[in-house]
């Protein structure tokens, strides 16, 4: 698991990832956080969760898990599980999602490989969810 917390980290996460589709979404991601109202590096979180990282591991680095709705507790495969997300998207190789935190701009973004060894309950979450 790689975390970048904030905008110098964010800057120097594609010289330090190898995979080259993930340095390149990192890449993309830290340009759009330059916007014309400020940079919004500083506001977002990076996770990159990959083969052999676990759930727990996502909980402790940015204190939610995807697969579980907070407002409810419903957990993904759950009969009255509802995506809660901002975004869930289909790269090549990775999953990007997107959870926005209150109104100051905040977010954290997760990289999730779409590789065998990553948890196999997140994938199908990614899988069936993305767009």
């Amino acid at each position: 698991m790689l975390s970048f917390d904030d905008g110098a980290s964010i800057a120097g996460a594609s010289l330090l990832v190898l995979e080259p589709r993930l340095a390149a979404l990192i890449s993309a991601r830290a340009a759009a956080l330059a916007t014309p109202y400020g940079d919004l590096a500083d506001l977002t979180h990076i996770l990159v969760v990959e083969a052999g990282d676990t759930e727990a591991q996502i909980v402790e680095a940015v204190d939610f898990s995807p697969m579980a709705n907070p407002i409810d507790g419903a957990r993904f495969g759950d009969a009255g599980f509802q995506p809660w997300w901002d975004w869930l998207q289909r790269h090549d190789g990775w999953f990007e999602l997107i959870v926005c935190v209150g109104d100051s701009g905040f977010a954290f973004v997760l990289f999730v490989a779409d590789a065998e060894g990553v948890d196999r309950r997140l994938l199908d979450l990614c899988r069936t969810s993305a767009r």
